[in-house]
């Protein structure tokens, strides 16, 4: 909780968490989307690379200011529904063409039997390909996650279903408190708060 004000580098910031426990990122509040877009792309053009931005809607242009790259779940999607041909054909044509090759109502033995095998095909396709997706979507996430180190802050746990943030991760290369909190200030970031991990629980 950020209840008091401690002091980084010749800056009053307010404290989420436990001072005890280790810097995570200085964190700020932006009023509008083009705002904190503007910030993501200044960090990112100032070279910073462990930044995070928060919002409670998908925002245009976020993901380009931020240089973030192509997601491979189209990729994973693919190769399930690939795999789901392959499955569903070899058991369908294996059996019927190879190991027991019965003629049933005249349909032919050969590739030309192929629209008989077509429906439970497409419907293994969709369902492994959705279940890819899912799945992909929840891994590549970074989930499951029972705990963020942002949900320390107050102001972002009642707020972040409606408003838009960015933290800066102390862990990056270019990181110093003094740098980030003037940037963030100079972007027109709102409540600039110091956010702490939770102290470990003590036996």
């Amino acid at each position: 909780m950020s209840h008091h004000l401690s002091t980084y580098e010749g800056h009053h910031l307010p404290v989420a968490g436990s001072m005890e426990a280790p810097l995570y990122a200085i964190g700020a509040r932006f009023e509008t989307p083009g705002a904190l877009v503007k910030a993501a792309a200044t960090f990112q053009e100032q070279g910073f690379s462990c930044f995070e931005s928060f919002t409670p809607y998908p925002v245009h242009g976020l993901a380009q200011a931020m240089r973030l790259p192509k997601s491979i779940l189209s990729l994973l999607v693919l190769g399930g529904g690939v795999t789901a041909v392959i499955i569903a054909l070899s058991m369908e044509l294996i059996p019927t063409c190879l190991i027991y090759p019965l003629i049933v109502g005249g349909k032919p033995l050969n590739l030309f039997a192929m629209p008989q095998f077509v429906p439970i095909t497409v419907a293994l396709t969709l369902m492994i390909g959705a279940i890819t997706a899912v799945a992909g979507m929840i891994l590549l996430g970074g989930l499951p996650r029972l705990n963020n180190p942002m949900f320390v802050w107050d102001l972002f746990e009642r707020g972040a279903s409606r408003s838009f943030f960015l933290a800066v991760e102390a862990l990056d290369p270019e990181f110093t408190t003094a740098g980030v909190t003037e940037l963030l200030h100079d972007l027109g970031g709102l409540d600039i708060t110091a956010i702490h991990e939770e102290a470990p629980e003590k036996e």
